[in-house]
């Protein structure tokens, strides 16, 4: 070799000698690949031909890496420009705005690099789940048990072999699967990756590392070895070394982490999420069914949930690249920069100090949020199971989650009053549209195409109550399955598909209407997204979509726009027609129509998004010990600070507020309460009318969920009478849930103090067990204690309906057996403290060991 890399040194001075010597190692590596392929073939011939295609690669690296750089000088000159146009004032809060959005009144404050992720994903996904129920299909997918038929499918669609011998409705599903798969591929190689058509791709392959280290490596091997392609092993000297490096990796999860430090292929630049992206996947299997006999062995889901997990992935990147290019930290810090020169040349030192803060506190992790870092575990197994914990206690207490969910409903109607509909008639609709559940099959259509679905077929109702979603396999799907009995899937679902209707009916009945004769309340929140006169002028030339009997503007017809038109809205604006621009400007009215509907709906039918996950999880990361003690401290807690954050947060500053400027602000760029709100609801904007007539209406359901909920205790409800009674409804209503219910009393409903409830339901527990030990210690009897212990923390006890016969026909007699004369002090207590009386009292309930009622 000595003499050839002497000649490459001469021809290419600047390449270091070890980088010389890696490309003649990976030369030798691909030649001998093409002799073992091609026999006939000696050495020198090999040679010749793994260097001409080297040689096509690296000219394909360089024109990658040129590409890439000019999209991320485009992206950067555009977060610059969205910052200096709308939040000069402002630029952490631009910055905020760009990353997960805010409530302030400004174009494009919602249009964030998060709300894309989600409609996108949700785009993504929705669609395919359309596709199946069009087809039906849903439940073949769903059921799992024919999912080895479904991979092998898959596997030979990829490799265009004959599927004639496959079930019909098998390969139906797998064509529907690779038709999305396909579309999120192509779409991130838009935006900057580069991912080729791999044959016999499947679906991002899931790793149980708590299955793998329980297997250890021995074994490991001995399963995966006969299943995996050859091609996993293309250039690799030594397959045992590369397994063991793979195991390893697996087990300590360090698969999950990216490293910037990888060999660039085309991608250089740090944490580049294009060349993450675009990486050849280490294992190959050699067909379908040992992909599925692989995931059944190790990994931590079913098809279907790997083929979910890996669209939602696909369209976090993508939007990830989309809006911050192919190195989006990198990018977004240089961009920063700029604007950090902005302030430093105003000669405003305060407001540089308070930027530079922001910038390395909350900015930072706002990205760590949407970047995905702080859903990378420290510690897999840590991660695993600590979430497992905390899904446990989740099916053990939120078994009346449905009846603390009715405020939902002034909520979303409050939402709609905000996007200019009359708040009664929006409740009136939500109530009704109950009954309608999802709705009809071309209702569902419509709402697909927003990526507004049934968030019960991906099983993250809980997202709903928890920032924490780094739970997997079984305990994910049980998570699924107790929703769906304690009712809070159809719930969700329903009260979802009714919020999107509305809104998608409510933008074709405007669209007779140009900007300017618009409802002032429906042009602002448009705005929002990106939105404005002649944006509006082409989406409302679209056709509208027919069901049931109603219109709906849908983001369908986006691709029916004539090119002119477009092309007049350009010219307009001042930009150059071409074929990419009017492509660009297509993609650009899709994603604000998308985002306004999908993010809207998170508003309507309340649930945390990245911004609060974002405050709450601080860019900690689960599988640490602050970051897993942060997720126990703030486990339920993220319902009501969505409400906070989103519901009141959207009143106070979405009608014109204007934040304190950047040099008079506090706490790193964020305003002190009494300065923001100072003089806030005297503004005239409506403020006070928007939270008085909420408060009005969240407080009587709030009241009607505490009601609902006494009569499933079988107590008779609050008594009307008492000013306490107000007040708990009005805390119940505004989205406090369960902590309603001891927030004025001693004690929530599973027993714990408002202490111990304020530290989270597993510290509740701890602190039960600790307690429950030092009786058994002193000689109490515990044994009491220990049966309402066991009953509080069983998972599916709990549910509202179900709770009460199991109380009265067995649970009454076991506790009054263990400790005599506790129900009667439990009906003495419950009298006292909140005036009520029960309905059937609890000692009517017993039964002595002889049979005998007493």
């Amino acid at each position: 070799m000595n003499p050839c890399i002497d000649a490459v040194r001469a021809a290419a001075g600047k390449l270091e000698d070890q980088e010389i010597a890696e490309i003649f190692e990976v030369l030798r590596g691909r030649a001998k690949e093409i002799m073992a392929r091609e026999g006939a073939l000696g050495m020198e011939q090999a040679t010749l031909r793994a260097a001409d295609e080297l040689g096509k690669q690296a000219r394909q690296a360089a024109l990658i890496e040129r590409r890439n750089a000019l999209i991320n000088l485009r992206r950067r000159g555009e977060i610059v420009s969205f910052v200096r146009n709308n939040f000069a004032d402002r630029p952490d809060l631009g910055i905020e705005s760009l990353l997960v959005g805010t409530n302030l009144a400004r174009q494009g404050s919602r249009l964030s690099v998060a709300a894309e992720q989600k409609s996108l994903g949700d785009a993504y996904i929705g669609g395919l789940i359309h596709d199946l129920e069009r087809a039906d299909l849903t439940a073949v997918l769903a059921k799992g048990s024919a999912d080895v038929d479904i991979a092998d499918a898959l596997w030979r669609i990829g490799n265009d072999l004959d599927t004639s011998k496959l079930n019909d409705q098998v390969v139906d599903i797998a064509r529907i699967i690779q038709r999305y798969q396909e579309a999120a591929r192509i779409d991130a190689n838009r935006a900057g990756a580069s991912i080729g058509k791999m044959p016999g791709y499947i679906a991002r392959q899931s790793h149980d590392s708590e299955k793998i280290g329980a297997a250890g490596f021995g074994k490991w091997v001995e399963e995966i070895r006969p299943r995996l392609d050859p091609r996993t092993f293309d250039g690799v000297s030594d397959e045992g070394k590369f397994l063991r490096g793979v195991f390893d990796g697996l087990v300590s999860g360090d698969h999950l982490k990216f490293n910037p430090d990888a060999k660039p292929n085309g991608f250089k630049g740090p944490a580049n999420i294009a060349k993450k992206m675009s990486q050849e996947r280490v294992l190959h299997f050699k067909d379908g069914v040992a992909w599925h006999e692989y995931n059944q062995l190790y990994g931590t889901g079913n098809l279907r949930e790997a083929v979910l997990r890996g669209l939602d992935l696909s369209g976090q990147n993508t939007a990830l690249m989309r809006r911050l290019g192919t190195n989006p930290e990198a990018n977004l810090n240089m961009a920063m920069d700029i604007l950090k020169e902005d302030l430093r040349k105003s000669g405003d030192t305060s407001a540089l100090q308070n930027f530079n803060t922001a910038r390395n506190t909350m900015i930072d992790n706002r990205f760590k949020e949407v970047s995905g870092q702080t859903r990378i575990p420290g510690n897999a197994t840590q991660a695993r199971i600590a979430a497992n914990v905390r899904a446990w206690q989740s099916m053990s207490k939120l078994g009346g989650a449905l009846l603390s969910s009715f405020s939902d409903l002034p909520v979303a109607a409050s939402e709609m009053r905000y996007q200019g509909k009359s708040f009664l008639g929006s409740l009136a609709e939500m109530v009704g549209g109950l009954a309608k559940g999802r709705g009809s099959l071309e209702q569902r259509e419509i709402l697909s195409s927003f990526g507004v679905y049934a968030d019960s077929m991906r099983g993250e109702i809980m997202r709903r109550f928890s920032a924490d979603d780094s739970m997997g396999g079984r305990m994910s799907r049980g998570m699924g399955l107790f929703f769906k009995f304690n009712g809070l899937s159809w719930w969700t679902d329903a009260n979802k598909a009714s919020a999107g209707l509305m809104m998608a009916h409510h933008l074709a009945q405007n669209k007779g209407r140009a900007w300017g004769s618009m409802d002032e309340s429906l042009r602002r929140t448009l705005s929002l997204y990106d939105i404005d006169a002649g944006k509006w002028d082409l989406l409302r030339g679209m056709d509208s979509r027919m069901a049931d009997g109603q219109n709906y503007l849908t983001a369908d017809g986006i691709g029916d726009i004539p090119a002119e038109r477009i092309g007049e809205y350009l010219t307009a604006q001042g930009r150059k027609v071409s074929d990419s621009a009017i492509r660009e400007t297509r993609e650009g009215l899709d994603r604000s129509l998308r985002a306004y509907v999908n993010d809207r709906v998170s508003y309507a039918v309340l649930e945390p998004d990245a911004r609060t996950r974002s405050i709450m999880n601080q860019g900690t990361q689960p599988g640490t010990m602050m970051g897993d003690l942060n997720r126990f401290l703030l486990q339920f807690k993220s319902f009501p600070a969505a409400f906070m954050q989103k519901t009141l947060g959207r009143e106070l500053y979405g009608r014109g507020y204007a934040p304190t400027p950047l040099g008079q602000s506090f706490r790193g760029g964020r305003d002190l309460a009494g300065v923001a709100l100072k003089g806030l609801l005297g503004k005239g904007n409506g403020e006070m009318a928007g939270i008085a007539q909420l408060l009005l209406w969240s407080t009587a359901f709030g009241y009607l969920s505490m009601a609902s909920k006494d009569v499933f205790k079988g107590r008779e409800p609050r008594p009307a009478d008492d000013p306490k009674t107000w007040i708990a409804a009005m805390v119940q209503g505004g989205g406090f849930g369960i902590y309603g219910d001891f927030m004025f009393g001693a004690a929530n409903r599973f027993g714990n103090s408002a202490a111990e409830t304020a530290a989270g339901p597993s510290f509740g527990t701890a602190f039960e067990l600790i307690n429950l030990w030092n009786r058994v210690r002193e000689g109490d009897d515990a044994a009491s204690s220990a049966l309402r212990l066991a009953q509080n923390n069983t998972p599916f006890l709990n549910l509202f309906y179900s709770r009460i016969a199991m109380d009265h026909l067995f649970l009454y007699s076991v506790q009054e057996a263990l400790n005599p004369g506790s129900l009667r002090r439990t009906e003495q207590r419950i009298q006292k403290e909140n005036g009520q009386e029960f309905l059937v009292r609890p000692s009517q309930s017993y039964v002595d060991p002889l049979g005998i009622a007493r």
